[in-house]
């Protein structure tokens, strides 16, 4: 089994992308993938509100497989708080698959931001893979109880996560059979 955390891209009040981490982690529950929902507020960053001290994100990124990102587009640009944590490792991202998903009120869905983040990620020597899912219109997207209207949602994550699992799998092979060179 692999585990593959899915990292917050927010620390704001009132977002969005709780709600569609939520949703990415349930149907990934339902495939037997172990994962883990990181909120920013809970790690050590200049925009948490609130000081925690959980497990070091780099702990779970040297344990994770690969990561799956779920940020909201601001301004057309991710979150300063995201950027924080994200630089806040180096190593333990090397050679691992990355699936980005976008939620915003337009109907883009985050299609800046998950843009934006792919070409940070290459920069860390991550694999970002082609499948995203974008969260469109997210304030009617969601019902009171965190349950999303559109099913068809469910269709656009599982392929995502179909491609994901496969490079996961073969990136995963690669590391253990030649590192990455340090230097």
């Amino acid at each position: 089994m692999f585990f593959i955390p899915i990292l917050l891209g927010s620390t704001r009040d009132g977002r969005f992308s709780d709600k569609a981490a939520a949703y990415v982690a349930g149907l990934m529950k339902e495939r037997d993938i172990e994962t883990q929902v990181i909120d920013p507020r809970d790690l050590h960053t200049t925009q948490s509100t609130e000081r925690k001290h959980p497990e070091p994100w780099g702990s779970t990124m040297q344990r994770a497989d690969a990561l799956i990102i779920v940020a909201p587009e601001y301004n057309h640009g991710y979150p300063g708080a995201l950027k924080e944590i994200i630089d806040s490792c180096y190593e333990e991202y090397f050679r691992k698959p990355v699936a980005i998903c976008g939620t915003s009120a337009g109907g883009l869905g985050g299609a800046r931001v998950v843009e934006q983040l792919r070409q940070v990620v290459i920069e860390l020597r991550m694999a970002p893979i082609r499948e995203a899912v974008y969260f469109s219109n997210h304030m009617n997207l969601w019902n009171e109880d965190g349950s999303i209207k559109d099913a068809s949602y469910a269709d656009r994550i599982n392929t995502m996560l179909d491609e994901l699992l496969w490079y996961t799998q073969v990136l995963k092979e690669g590391r253990e059979k030649l590192p990455f060179p340090k230097k």
